[in-house]
């Protein structure tokens, strides 16, 4: 039992602290499993009270992810290289409904409601949603599945619900929604009954923000389109989607150019040349790239004491074993996708 308690007292120290949920929530459940142990009535009765304040409390803190709330972000689309047609896509998808809702209004659309970018890993989909953010000038929610699920029965919903309520008292705000096969997941697919009432509390709240005056957009970004749950996807939720391609020749050239920054490079170095010879590799893909080339010199450098600048046969040696990481994801993708969402990839591919 004293060991029970220790744990709840540093909870709950972490909990004051911090003022975090989970910890608060934490410290109840200690104190609980204590009062099974206790000597007397009098004891037991002390815990379970305890126990108590402690939840009581859990409902008082705020949720993790509103300390990730950006006011305005300082990211904006000279951020990223390239990809013209993908930034002209969200301009019209989330960047001007938000900023002239009343020129949408006349027209007879809603402003506000979901998108969904979707694509292989590592091609920049979490900053171009927060450069969306920033081109909009609107609060910026970037959550993922793990700010928002709790070992907690109705915690999850909860957090959730705190979420959009937050979002609500903004002018104008975009909830991004990261790595959301986790959190929007097939119903069908889901063993435990939370998990499902999960995503059902996030339909009812998405269907809120699109009954209301408010300019809420919410993004979700995916790898695993085929994983999201149907009824996500419909009209009025995440109904229109939009395919992150791996970066295009002047985007490559950009990743090349702010990874190389301030490095170490000869004059052999070819940025044009090593857009070419990356193409249809990944932001992720470049990024490690240019860092095992910067290896190689490193590594010579404590082999024989002798410096030198990155050259192009150091991206050249790092090439000549290395294969984008994509193919395995175009690959699934035409297992497992829809033909509206196979022809928009094709077509990106032939732009």
């Amino acid at each position: 039992m004293d060991k029970l308690i220790g744990q709840a007292e540093a909870f709950e120290r972490i909990a004051v602290s911090t003022e975090n949920r989970e910890m608060y929530l934490n410290a109840a459940e200690m104190y609980l499993k204590a009062s099974e142990d206790a000597e007397n009535a009098y004891m037991k009765k002390q815990l379970v009270l305890k126990a108590e304040a402690m939840y009581n409390k859990s409902q008082e803190a705020p949720i993790k992810i509103m300390n990730m709330q950006k006011k305005i972000t300082d990211k904006s689309f000279k951020d990223i290289g390239g990809l013209e047609k993908v930034k002209e896509k969200i301009k019209l998808a989330i960047i001007e409904p938000l900023k002239h809702p009343e020129v949408y209004k006349h027209f007879g659309k809603k402003v506000g409601g979901g998108i969904l970018m979707y694509g292989p890993p590592g091609c920049g989909k979490s900053l171009i949603a927060e450069a969306a953010a920033g081109e909009s000038e609107a609060a910026f929610f970037n959550v993922k599945a793990s700010d928002l699920k709790s070992k907690y029965v109705g915690e999850t919903e909860k957090n959730i619900a705190d979420l959009f309520n937050e979002a609500k008292k903004h002018e104008a705000a975009i909830i991004f929604f990261d790595e959301f096969e986790s959190l929007g997941g097939e119903r069908s697919n889901m063993t435990q009954s939370h998990d499902k009432s999960m995503v059902s509390q996030l339909l009812t709240e998405m269907d809120g923000v699109g009954n209301k005056e408010k300019n809420i957009l919410l993004i979700a970004a995916t790898n695993e389109p085929w994983n999201v749950d149907v009824a996500l996807r419909r009209s009025g939720r995440f109904g229109s989607s939009i395919f992150i391609p791996p970066p295009d020749f002047e985007a490559r050239k950009n990743i090349f150019i702010l990874n190389l920054d301030k490095k170490p490079i000869a004059e052999n170095v070819n940025i044009e040349e090593l857009a070419l010879l990356t193409n249809s590799f990944s932001g992720a893909d470049i990024m490690g790239i240019c860092e095992d080339a910067i290896e190689i010199p490193l590594k010579e450098y404590f082999d024989n004491g002798r410096k030198r600048n990155i050259s192009m046969q150091d991206f050249y040696k790092v090439l000549s074993n290395r294969n984008s990481s994509v193919t395995q994801w175009y690959q699934l993708a035409k297992i497992h996708m829809d033909d509206s969402m196979l022809k928009e990839i094709e077509a990106s591919a032939t732009a």
